[in-house]
């Protein structure tokens, strides 16, 4: 079997990070990684067109060299900034019809919230389900292979973006010669930090990265708030090398080395000798008064993220804290969330080899969230490492399209079908395709037929009319960007 690979760019606050990997039982399984420290990006966000796009070129070189496989096509990762986040909900009604709830049908439900939520200043990037109800009997996580005769409801989330953030981020991509196969928000990706129980008590996601700390809330199952915050552990190494009166550089290397979030914690014993910045002699410091600065700022911080938790009317966090990034690379910032709150606390660091640091935390979790999607809408059947065969899937027609995205949502579907068939092909003899046709034939002669009036499955809104056959939400999402400039 031929195994399917999965490639994140994580367009951080100050690198660059691609993660190469493949669906390995539950999780993910890194293959390779790369990262660029680079000055054109800030906050998830271009600043400098030219250096962001070397940095992705070096980038995914590094990441080819240390997985040994071609990258031409990405899942991006957006972040949580000028992130707007609704509720919607869709039923497709079946009619009487005894029907098998397929990838297709859950691709129409979450097409029409799409197409409802058109915004000339922001784009939907996620239409995400929370919950599926077949015939109004019960909600279920996943429908697919369910029977249902009335009807198939979603209750989804919505995440828009910034049009001007994602159409410069998907343009720097793409000039560097890659294809953008999809993108996810932060908001949706922190779901696969917490675990089962976390997720359905109510679990709290904090990421600090170098300029931008973001969190998200989720509880039975779904996201229910997320935002984000301009600090991170930049503005302590800022804070230090204003204390001190040291240089920025100095300050930064000093905080990973010797630096301490609880200054209870933190040693006075070691001297460390920091240069001036004006000339003077150096300075004498212990890691205790390097904590001092840290704490403090840190807590800030930690701080202004609860205020934004009880502002959206989250006072309890049943499921504990997970927090990650990479200022969590800091001795103490365990202990510092536990002398301020009285919930769990944990510290997420990746387990894959190669990956095992917290500032890889979003590029992996946005490989779940296209093997998710992958396998929710039947893109692709994903079964690396066990023992069943890969079954193809279907081919659907191509849309052209003139999109200045060139590649953005481009054939992923036809692309797998295209890659599971070849490989289905020189493996197989003509005569086990004679006798997988009879099956099929046999098959679709089978039950059901009696059963079925005449007449077509339709929305729960008859005043909207909907073609009879299922719109490819691929192209349509290359028809959603075709303007973007216009």
């Amino acid at each position: 079997m031929k195994e399917h690979y999965y490639v994140a760019l994580d367009i951080g606050s100050t690198s660059v990070k691609a993660v190469v990997g493949e669906k390995f039982h539950d999780g993910v399984n890194v293959i390779g990684t790369g990262q660029t420290f680079t000055d054109g990006i800030s906050r998830g966000m271009i600043k400098d067109f030219e250096l962001a796009r070397n940095a992705i070129k070096d980038t995914i070189k590094k990441a080819k060299i240390s997985s040994g496989i071609e990258i031409d096509e990405v899942f991006l990762k957006m972040p949580i900034t000028g992130t707007e986040f609704r509720t919607g909900e869709e039923e497709l009604r079946f009619g009487g019809n005894s029907t098998e709830i397929t990838g297709e049908h859950i691709e129409e439900l979450l097409e029409t919230i799409r197409e409802r939520e058109m915004h000339s200043d922001k784009e939907v990037i996620t239409v995400f389900p929370n919950y599926f109800r077949v015939d109004d009997l019960h909600e279920v996580a996943d429908p697919k292979e369910m029977m249902a005769t009335q009807s198939l409801y979603v209750n989804a989330g919505i995440i828009l973006i910034n049009r001007s953030l994602l159409m410069n981020a998907v343009k720097c991509v793409e000039d560097s010669g890659l294809t953008v196969l999809d993108v996810y928000s932060d908001a949706v990706n922190y779901q696969h930090v917490l675990s089962e129980s976390e997720v359905e008590l109510g679990g709290a996601v904090i990421d600090i990265g170098a300029d931008l700390t973001q969190f998200g809330y989720y509880e039975r199952g779904a996201l229910k708030f997320a935002g984000s915050l301009p600090v991170g552990g930049s503005h302590i190494t800022n804070d230090l090398s204003e204390a001190f009166n040291t240089p920025f550089e100095v300050a930064e290397k000093v905080k990973h080395q010797y630096g301490h979030a609880f200054f209870d914690l933190a040693s006075d014993e070691d001297i460390v000798r920091l240069p001036q910045r004006d000339g003077e002699p150096d300075v004498e410091v212990t890691p205790k008064d390097l904590a001092d600065i840290i704490e403090l700022r840190l807590e800030e911080m930690l701080l202004d993220v609860f205020a934004e938790l009880q502002t959206a009317g989250i006072t309890r966090v049943s499921g504990g804290f997970i927090v990650t990034g990479g200022t969590v690379n800091l001795l103490g910032v365990k202990e510092l969330l536990q002398d301020l709150v009285s919930e769990k606390i944990r510290i997420h660091i990746p387990k894959q080899m190669g990956a095992r640091k917290p500032e890889y935390t979003s590029a992996i979790s946005t490989i779940s969230s296209g093997i998710m999607f992958d396998e929710l809408l039947e893109y692709v059947t994903i079964d690396n490492y066990e023992t069943e065969p890969e079954e193809a899937v279907g081919e659907t027609p191509a849309e052209d399209s003139g999109s200045f995205f060139t590649g953005l949502f481009n054939k992923r579907k036809e692309n797998n079908a295209r890659q599971l068939e070849e490989e289905t092909d020189q493996y197989s003899y003509d005569g086990e395709s004679a006798e997988t046709s009879e099956k099929d034939e046999e098959y679709s002669d089978y039950a059901y037929e009696d059963d079925r009036p005449d007449e077509p499955v339709t929305r729960s809104d008859e005043e909207t009319k909907r073609p009879d056959k299922p719109k490819d939400y691929r192209g349509y999402m290359k028809k959603l960007f075709k303007n973007l400039f216009e």
